[in-house]
């Protein structure tokens, strides 16, 4: 696939959004992530944009407050805009965030349909717009490999698979006989930690990546299950899935 068709069939993934209704757009979130993750040269624009970002730090950065309500707004660079919104993505189609939600919340409307075209307009228009920016130029060469060898990247080592695997299980374990931990806490832990086992089975980093941000999240701010996460983190650093 050259890289005008990819660039057309980016666009249509994004139009894809404008078609939807915040009440079903879930279902074109999880759609448009999974083609993204399965075309080579899209995720190549995205492996590239999240290379060295730190998705935690972008999302605080885009969000402000003042005394008239909340408001989130995306970079000025392509790269931590695509890196940020695809994580976005991510986290809505985890569940890690609710976006009817965030869209009603930081772009209020006398309608929901309203709260969310503005969303489209102000988050997804520009994404795509710097997605496929990305996408048409030379660099990074990832891209162009992509293209010529239509194959994806290299996927998660399985020795890397076993370590993580074995540690996840031990973090589940641990969160079942913690006493001391809310229930609620304790059920949205456990649910990421049974995510990420299964987007191990997938090897994608990318995924992988962003399913351990939403595990780090949720568990950051409490001392359970420490060394556990200690040593997964250990891992996906060495295998170069976080930096």
């Amino acid at each position: 696939m050259n890289t005008q068709n990819t660039i057309e069939q980016f666009q249509s993934m994004i139009a894809e959004f404008y078609k939807s209704r915040l009440i079903v757009v879930e279902v074109v979130i999880s759609s448009f992530l999974e083609r993204l993750v399965n075309t080579p040269a899209l995720y190549a624009v995205v492996e590239d944009a999240t290379r060295r970002a730190n998705y935690e730090a972008q999302y605080s950065r885009a969000v402000t407050r003042d005394s008239l309500g909340c408001y989130f707004t995306l970079p000025a660079n392509k790269r931590q805009t695509v890196s940020l919104v695809t994580g976005l993505l991510f986290d809505f189609d985890r569940y890690h965030l609710s976006i009817v939600e965030f869209v009603t919340k930081f772009f209020p409307s006398e309608t929901s349909h309203g709260s969310y075209l503005a969303f489209c307009d102000n988050v997804i228009k520009p994404y795509g717009e710097a997605f496929t920016a990305l996408l048409a130029e030379s660099e990074p060469q990832m891209i162009r490999v992509a293209e010529e060898n239509d194959a994806p990247l290299l996927p998660f080592a399985e020795k890397a698979k076993e370590d993580a695997d074995y540690w996840l299980k031990a973090l589940l374990d641990t969160l079942t006989g913690d006493n001391h931990l809310e229930e609620d806490l304790r059920r949205e832990a456990v649910t990421v930690v049974k995510g990420m086992l299964s987007v191990l089975e997938l090897g994608n980093p990318m995924l992988i990546k962003v399913v351990w941000i939403g595990l780090k999240h949720t568990l950051g701010t409490y001392s359970c299950g420490l060394r556990e996460l200690k040593e997964i983190e250990t891992i996906l650093r060495t295998y170069g899935v976080i930096e």
